[in-house]
């Protein structure tokens, strides 16, 4: 398997629309916590991906995506906040890799791709969520990705079930940020030692 990693613009991912539709519900049927429930029809999952490139022909997000050759095998998506106060910032959504390609590095390939391209826009701090406690949560963490917290019963299950979110975050300046909080800010403490 010779697997490339690319960035796709609106039409060349529009020219992959049923692999990453036949992506979508295959991580789906797999228990992928994404959005969707099983079982996903392709005709729903065609319309989401349809939202997806008319994000990215208005420039409001990224998608990277690995293909053998034009067999899609994996894809990520960056979204990109438009607010003055968000610059800095980006979203990382739906990380997938289909069933077949797992435990290959395509995950890694496709986050290292996402991280590239977000640093050369300046958006060094990127922020996800999980379904807490699934491989992914791990994948992230091994990554660099800190773990802010858990929000309970956030998201359905197909079996009904509701499960927590995990929310993660990564400073791609490579700093101690994390361990200090917000780093513009005046300390919260008196600096002087109380005697």
């Amino acid at each position: 398997m010779t697997i490339a990693i690319d960035q796709l613009d609106a039409p060349a991912a529009a020219s992959l629309r049923p692999g990453l539709t036949d992506l979508l519900v295959d991580a789906v049927a797999d228990g992928a916590s994404v959005g969707f429930l099983h079982p996903l029809s392709p005709a729903d999952a065609d319309a989401y991906w349809s939202e997806v490139f008319n994000e990215l022909a208005a420039g409001r997000r990224l998608l990277f995506v690995a293909r053998d050759g034009n067999r899609v095998m994996g894809s990520v998506q960056l979204d990109i906040p438009a607010r003055p106060n968000a610059a800095h910032r980006a979203e990382v959504q739906k990380l997938l890799v289909h069933t077949t390609a797992r435990r290959r590095g395509l995950g890694t390939m496709l986050m290292s791709a996402l991280e590239e391209a977000a640093a050369a826009r300046g958006r060094y701090l990127l922020v996800l969520d999980t379904r807490a406690g699934d491989a992914a949560g791990r994948l992230y963490e091994k990554l660099g990705y800190v773990r802010a917290g858990v929000i309970p019963g956030y998201a359905r299950s197909s079996s009904g079930r509701l499960h927590g979110t995990a929310i993660y975050y990564r400073d791609l300046r490579d700093t101690d940020a994390h361990l200090l909080g917000d780093t513009d800010a005046a300390p919260r403490w008196d600096p002087e030692p109380m005697l």
